[in-house]
């Protein structure tokens, strides 16, 4: 079993569920994490530094905080590469979406299709990711991101085409 798969299927089975005893049923051996009374000690240190990040503990680290350093380092390295970046928030968005896509993870899918949309990814672009459909409706730039994204982790190749356009257009 892939952890990171079956946590986003996990995930989006769980937010799909629209009362509390359908979510027991589904998965009660887990309980999301969401609240600081749930945990202590160390685990502390983990969920005041995601909440100072993100507001809140939703989806993924409300899992990963049965791991707290786990969820910890993660929060601060998905962070590092979502705000820390050479690349637009345009940019960035378009490449977590088809990361999301290639990797099948639904719930990440929906929380940065919304987020691509509020930073100006056309609505094409999202359409294209999201069915794997052909490059051709999107612009140049989309593409190379696009493009990458699909033969790094949907075909694990990446042509040295793709990697050409990416390092022209990114440096």
């Amino acid at each position: 079993m892939h952890f990171g798969r079956s946590l986003c299927e996990y995930l989006v089975l769980y937010s799909q569920q629209t009362t509390t005893s359908q979510r027991d049923k589904f998965m009660s051996r887990l309980t999301p994490i969401t609240q600081r009374e749930q945990v202590s000690g160390d685990a502390l240190i983990a969920f005041d530094a995601i909440i100072e990040s993100r507001g809140r503990i939703n989806g993924p680290q409300s899992m990963h905080m049965y791991a707290p350093e786990v969820a910890r380092w993660s929060t601060a390295l998905s962070d590092s590469l979502r705000f820390n970046s050479d690349l637009s928030e345009h940019d960035t968005e378009l490449a977590i979406i088809k990361a999301a896509r290639e990797m099948d993870c639904e719930f990440v899918w929906a929380a940065h299709a919304a987020a691509a949309s509020k930073v100006g990814v056309r609505p094409e672009a999202i359409e294209t990711v999201g069915n794997k459909a052909s490059l051709a409706g999107l612009t140049s730039e989309e593409a190379v991101i696009v493009r990458y994204g699909r033969e790094t982790l949907g075909d694990h190749n990446l042509s040295q085409e793709a990697f050409d356009a990416a390092l022209g257009r990114f440096g």
